[in-house]
């Protein structure tokens, strides 16, 4: 889908690294912040544990083998807590994203840059359809599968997720994260490679970097195939409001399928899955259609547009 009448605002030269900490520096803030977090929080956990039980941990200290013991109990604790500390880790990252993503816009605007029209919000309902459908047909291709048994990493890193309250799932996994996440993959990745590149090299870059930092193959494989969907609703919609909103819904459905055992009452009958799977690739496939429709070029200076509403084209997108 490259589209050729996208104007692309005049680059200042660049150094090597400069122009690689453009792409990567968003990916890499992120993945440090992650790591911080995580880092803290075994180390609060492993306060905690201590000053619980200080003659537990003054025999760890002593012996390798309750070391290790004492080790797994911390390790244990946080997978636990994994919900938490990603959600802590999206609250940070969301607001330091957002400094980022409204840097870029103001200099686009300097630079004169006119971006893809954005599509009105009723219109949002197809994209929300399109990534529910694609989301629950392609979880019931990897049950189905049998993929989730290939990672035990995947099952452990599930179990932990949806094993916190409601609660603290909807607000951690549902809002934090895709914020965060839609934010630097597609806000940032996807829009700067967007500056340089084809919409096809943007879409299948991002989406491979968005796939890779999900650690194991299940998720990495369901990640690029979403990444690549909500480059594509980025730039049909052109406002960062459709992937962020799309990427909620989908984390939405899989929380509250979870919490009420929809993969177990889909496995009851392998024709009720197979049967909920073909019309959720029908319905994604009938709004791709119609988001098709969807006109996003911007409108060039020049054009009849242009002639009716002279100022109408030096719009930027600030969202």
């Amino acid at each position: 889908m490259e589209q050729q009448y996208r104007q692309v605002p005049p680059m200042t030269p660049e150094t090597y690294g400069k122009r690689i900490w453009h792409l990567w520096g968003p990916v890499v803030i992120k993945w440090v912040v992650g790591i911080g977090v995580g880092m803290i929080a075994r180390g609060v956990l492993s306060m905690v544990y201590m000053m619980a039980d200080q003659e537990a941990f003054r025999a760890a200290m002593q012996s390798e083998e309750k070391m290790m013991e004492l080790y797994e109990e911390i390790m244990n604790q946080y997978l636990n807590a994994s919900t938490q500390i990603v959600g802590v880790a999206a609250l940070i990252t969301i607001p330091i994203m957002l400094w980022f993503f409204h840097s870029d816009r103001v200099k686009e605007r300097k630079n004169g840059f006119i971006p893809n029209r954005k599509a009105p919000l009723w219109k949002y309902g197809a994209g929300l359809l399109m990534a529910l459908a694609l989301s629950l047909g392609i979880n019931n291709l990897i049950i189905i599968g049998n993929l989730s048994d290939m990672s035990e990493t995947y099952q452990a890193l599930m179990e932990a997720f949806y094993s916190s309250p409601l609660a603290t799932q909807v607000i951690a996994l549902a809002v934090l994260v895709p914020l965060s996440e839609e934010l630097v993959f597609r806000g940032l990745l996807f829009r700067r490679l967007r500056e340089r590149a084809t919409y096809m090299q943007a879409a299948l870059y991002s989406a491979v970097v968005f796939g890779l930092t999900h650690v194991n193959l299940v998720q990495m494989l369901y990640g690029f195939i979403l990444g690549m969907m909500l480059s594509y609703l980025y730039e049909k919609y052109g406002s960062i409001k459709a992937p962020i909103a799309a990427h909620m819904a989908m984390n939405l459905l899989s929380i509250l399928a979870t919490e009420f055992k929809l993969p177990d009452w889909l496995m009851e009958d392998q024709m009720r899955i197979g049967i909920v799977t073909v019309a959720c690739a029908f319905v994604a496939s009938t709004m791709f259609v119609l988001i098709q429709r969807i006109e996003e070029k911007p409108e060039i200076p020049g054009t009849s547009q242009e002639k009716d509403n002279p100022v109408q084209h030096c719009r930027v997108d600030n969202e």
